[in-house]
């Protein structure tokens, strides 16, 4: 499910992050559901269990999921179109598209490229 890209600028974390919410929007995890444990997805990915505990502990901050002592982590209940995430979102975008701006990309190529990013998502769904 989780796929990690080791050639991307992103950071690991970060990647198991955005697919964990992308995951929770198309629903395969469902609010209160509970998530693969830390140890079985770093088990399953190859990586160090601490960056996968980083990304868990970013998605409870944001308020994606929670964890109960014991039992695991689970979708929480206002995890999908979280309002925090979405602003987070936004704040990124708005900062990729004022560097493009300023790198001499157009509006129209801007919208041009916003679309086929869409468009390519809506293949792989």
């Amino acid at each position: 499910m989780i796929i990690i890209d080791l050639y991307s600028r992103t950071p690991i974390y970060e990647q198991i992050k955005e697919q964990i919410i992308e995951l929770i929007n198309k629903g395969v995890y469902k609010p209160l559901d509970k998530l693969p444990s830390i140890r079985t997805m770093a088990a399953d990915l190859e990586l160090n269990v601490n960056t996968v505990k980083r990304a868990f502990q970013d998605l409870e901050a944001e308020g994606v999921v929670y964890s109960l002592q014991g039992r695991g982590v689970f979708v929480s209940g206002n995890a999908v179109n979280n309002e925090g995430v979405k602003a987070k979102a936004a704040e990124s975008l708005t900062t990729a598209i004022a560097s493009a701006k300023a790198k001499g990309l157009t509006k129209d190529e801007i919208i041009a490229l916003t679309k086929k990013i869409f468009e390519e998502g809506d293949n792989h769904d």
